[in-house]
């Protein structure tokens, strides 16, 4: 079988999507893995998968009209060319623009994969109304044809239930990408204190409040130090560099810039910090946990999922630097139960969120296996 793969940010497959892509491969399978970003680019990684690469060129942060239908057309263009018997589609993006140029091919089988509803769903104003509806009114389209609608969050589901964008019956629920507990290893916990956070730079993702904690945190315990790992984006809820500078200014945070691999910093540091305001299924903290490292993250969609309360770690409420601060500083000063609690992650990580037992779920949905 011929499957196209079809995705918003090109890297993420092969950060996020490898392991799923060789067991197609493995399979005996055809892979075809599309973004926007140029062939030379991506073909050298995407080939040593036993795939194949097409670019679709354009921005995947375009918002204006011309730009998204030309993603139509450049789908269409490739759809068309490569024949495929199926497309496996993440994100809003490649579901939208490459699920209607897959159906108007004649593509049998089209896959849905919801990693997480876009900020505009969670944000206020007329602007972010008026997108919000569109949106609703494309995925209601996409999916009354879509074979299968892939859930990270039960939340983002139940939230498509009942705006009516889903029929009963096509929903199939993961934990998560899965994550390579061969290559993200446990580590032996360090003796000096050491906080990390890894993500994106975009406000959506806590960076503020993870900052404003680490300055509130300095003054008690200046030997601890706290880390913040991650580049600048092109998303349009970014952080700009001077408000970066700005949440660095006190020096209480170290900011280690963009890393290909966040490994070694996984493996220096104690506990692991998430303070975001929504996930799909946060990919960083279930890498944080497959290293064996306490968790402290909010009680929002997408990342509530990934701690037991007291168990593996402290949800926080959404945006309240404070609260933050004071489940950081528990876990600073209580090395037994930040012990305790990297051992437990380590646990539900392997029984949750280990990549084999997600792509079989991903391969039955597909009828691969």
């Amino acid at each position: 079988m011929k499957i196209l793969v079809g995705a918003s940010y090109g890297p993420s497959l092969f950060n996020f999507r490898q392991d799923f892509m060789k067991e197609m491969v493995r399979k005996g399978h055809e892979v075809i893995c599309v973004s926007v970003e140029p062939k030379e680019m991506m073909e050298p990684e995407i080939q040593k998968l036993g795939a194949s690469y097409e670019s679709l060129g354009g921005s995947r942060t375009g918002v204006s009209l011309t730009e998204n239908i030309a993603m139509f057309f450049r789908y269409l263009k490739i759809i068309k060319r490569m024949k495929p018997d199926s497309c496996f589609l993440f994100m809003a993006k490649p579901i939208i623009f490459g699920g209607c140029a897959a159906h108007f091919c004649g593509v049998k089988h089209i896959y849905a994969f919801i990693t997480g509803l876009e900020t505009v769903f969670y944000t206020k104003g007329v602007k972010d109304y008026i997108l919000r509806n569109l949106l609703c009114v494309f995925y209601r389209y996409i999916l009354s044809f879509t074979e299968k609608c892939i859930f990270m969050s039960r939340d983002d589901y139940k939230y498509m239930r009942k705006k009516h964008l889903l029929k009963s019956g096509k929903e199939v629920f993961v934990n998560g990408s899965g994550v390579n507990m061969e290559y993200f290893k446990k580590y032996t916990i360090p003796e000096r204190l050491c906080v990390c956070m890894t993500s994106r730079l975009v406000n959506g993702k806590g960076v503020k409040e993870y900052c404003e904690a680490a300055s509130l945190l300095k003054k008690k315990h200046q030997e601890a130090e706290f880390l913040l790992v991650g580049g600048l984006d092109e998303h349009k809820d970014a952080i700009l560099e001077e408000e970066l500078l700005s949440y660095l200014e006190d020096g209480a945070v170290t900011y280690c810039g963009r890393a290909d691999d966040v490994r070694p910093y996984l493996e220096q540091c104690c506990i692991f910090v998430l303070p975001s305001y929504h996930e799909g299924n946060g990919r960083s903290i279930v890498e944080a946990m497959a290293a064996g490292r306490a968790i402290v993250t909010t009680d929002a969609t997408g990342c509530r999922d990934t701690v037991i309360e007291g168990y593996n770690g402290f949800h926080v409420p959404v945006g309240d630097s404070a609260a933050l601060a004071d489940k950081i500083e528990l876990l600073l000063e209580r090395k037994e139960l930040r012990e305790k609690m990297g051992e437990h992650s380590y646990l539900l990580c392997q029984e949750k969120f280990e990549v084999s037992k997600i792509n079989k779920i991903l391969l039955e949905a597909m009828n691969l296996v």
